[in-house]
């Protein structure tokens, strides 16, 4: 799970933390600048903190993968 919080947005760190604690493998990522609009404020960072989550995800799931065919082997 990814979080988005933009810096200078109405959801706290707090807030964030909560919803990023009810998930075992969240992330929270903070657009520095932003406000509540954060994907219209800065949609690069956006896109980026997403693109790297989603790169994260993808490289552990691939390696989970690959260790269940290897222990079937």
């Amino acid at each position: 799970m990814l979080v988005v919080r933009a810096d200078k947005g109405m959801l706290k760190q707090l807030e964030a933390d909560r919803m990023a604690g009810r998930h075992g493998a969240a992330r929270i990522a903070v657009i520095p600048d932003a406000g509540h609009d954060v994907h219209l404020d800065d949609p690069a960072a956006v896109y980026g903190e997403m693109a790297a989550f989603l790169a994260e995800a993808t490289a552990a799931e691939s390696e989970a993968a690959a260790k269940e065919a290897g222990a079937g082997a």
